[in-house]
């Protein structure tokens, strides 16, 4: 498709590389520095300076990363991310407890991937003070997470998946299905399968996902 973001990854991916290999040569606090100032660049350059931060300070990052402004990246070093992902602007990704994001997975501004949670089992300190807990989030294979939503530690998103907006995930959710609200519980499938069974017969019909809704209850 002409026009798309990742043409202009290929043309350049020579100038990239070399932008890369000049930025890891400074110090990982000064990189993080740099990811902070990158905002107040114009969109292509400060697209291209995140991207090339992000292959340096990652544990792996593929080719086509998009990342929009305005990202908070913690623990930049507990993340692995595939190609052809777009996280966008106002998003907040801590992968204290690991994070795993594969290829083709678009994230819509303001989401928050929280990898850890707080405990507040010792009633002699405030609740902040104790201590976090990290569990791994895994997110599958072309999966798309609307606006506003919230990923929280422990959960896997199966491949080709939809996290509908404003949807907080508690749970793991199957891959092909639709997830939707507070907290999320899966409402459909919206894998090829879905398309035949609901055109077998006279016409269109409901389908049925016992299984999946009573394991979000």
């Amino acid at each position: 498709m002409k026009g798309r973001g990742r043409d202009a990854f290929s043309r350049f991916r020579p100038v990239l590389r070399m932008m890369e290999k000049l930025l890891g040569l400074a110090p990982k606090p000064l990189q993080k520095w740099m990811w902070t100032l990158s905002d107040l660049l114009p969109d292509l350059p400060g697209t291209a300076l995140r991207y090339c931060l992000l292959r340096n300070l990652a544990h792996r990052c593929g080719d086509n990363v998009l990342i929009g402004r305005s990202v908070e990246l913690r623990y930049p070093e507990r993340l692995s991310i595939g190609s052809n992902v777009s996280i966008h602007k106002q998003c907040y990704v801590d992968a204290y407890g690991g994070l795993t994001i594969e290829d083709e997975v678009s994230i819509a501004h303001q989401t928050s991937i929280v990898s850890f949670q707080h405990t507040w089992s010792d009633e002699s300190l405030p609740i902040r003070d104790n201590p976090v807990t990290g569990a791994a989030i895994s997110i599958g294979r072309d999966v798309w997470i609307g606006c506003g939503c919230r990923i929280l530690s422990g959960v896997s998103i199966g491949s080709r998946s939809v996290i509908a907006a404003g949807a907080v995930v508690t749970k793991p959710v199957p891959s092909g299905m639709l997830a939707v609200g507070v907290p999320a519980r899966v409402v459909k499938s919206i894998g090829r399968a879905a398309k035949e069974s609901a055109t077998i017969g006279n016409g269109p019909r409901m389908i049925s996902h016992e299984p999946y809704t009573q394991h979000y209850q």
